[in-house]
């Protein structure tokens, strides 16, 4: 029997546990990664700290298998992302010293740390948001279910509209956007920018 509930501080494990094991497209990343908290790092932790309330789990009864993160402002979560987040995240790596072509996968996240991307802002879609499933939770209309779930709760906040985004070859997390009613925004060469007005 899956759940959806809100995020509790013993899920921090396991979130940043879900956020790698999905960080591959969708698909397994613990291969690609030494440091295994870094797509922790910069996808999911600056969510359940910042605005935790904001989080919610997939649950099986057993185990967390899934989760919905986000904001509701993304201007302003953007700003406490990097002055409250990323900013002392720094203090616990060192900047790549090799050239950008040699870098590794935790090398290549480390620079993002120090030099973060300026993340997409849409007016008139302002909340954001992330979602991720295990295997074991897919293919059952539990994404769905959960993002009916968040779209609710934005909704009793006041959001007038959410996006996000997706790697360009995610075909299968793009279909099920278009599917539930998102439209493309934009895209450039690593990322396909979706939203949906409430």
């Amino acid at each position: 029997m899956f759940t959806i509930r809100p995020y509790r501080q013993n899920d921090h494990d396991a979130v940043y546990d879900i956020c790698l094991k999905t960080g591959n497209s969708g698909r397994g990343a613990e291969h690609l990664y030494d440091d295994p908290m870094l797509l922790g790092h910069l996808y999911a932790g600056p969510y359940i700290t910042i605005e935790p309330n904001t989080a919610f789990i997939l649950d099986n009864g057993q185990k967390p298998c899934g989760y919905i993160l986000g904001a509701k402002e993304s201007k302003s979560f953007y700003k406490k992302m990097l002055n409250d987040w990323l900013i002392p995240l720094r203090e616990k790596y060192k900047k790549p010293s090799s050239e950008e072509n040699e870098w590794t996968k935790d090398e290549q996240i480390i620079h993002q740390i120090f030099h973060p991307e300026t993340p997409r802002v849409f007016p008139k879609y302002p909340s954001h948001l992330h979602i991720d499933l295990l295997p074991i939770a897919q293919g059952k209309g539990l994404g769905n279910n959960m993002m009916d779930h968040f779209m609710k709760y934005l909704i009793k906040q006041g959001s007038t509209g959410v996006h996000l985004g997706l790697g360009i070859k995610n075909k299968r997390a793009f279909y099920f956007y278009k599917k539930y009613g998102m439209t493309e925004l934009e895209r450039d060469d690593d990322t396909i920018y979706m939203g949906l007005k409430l």
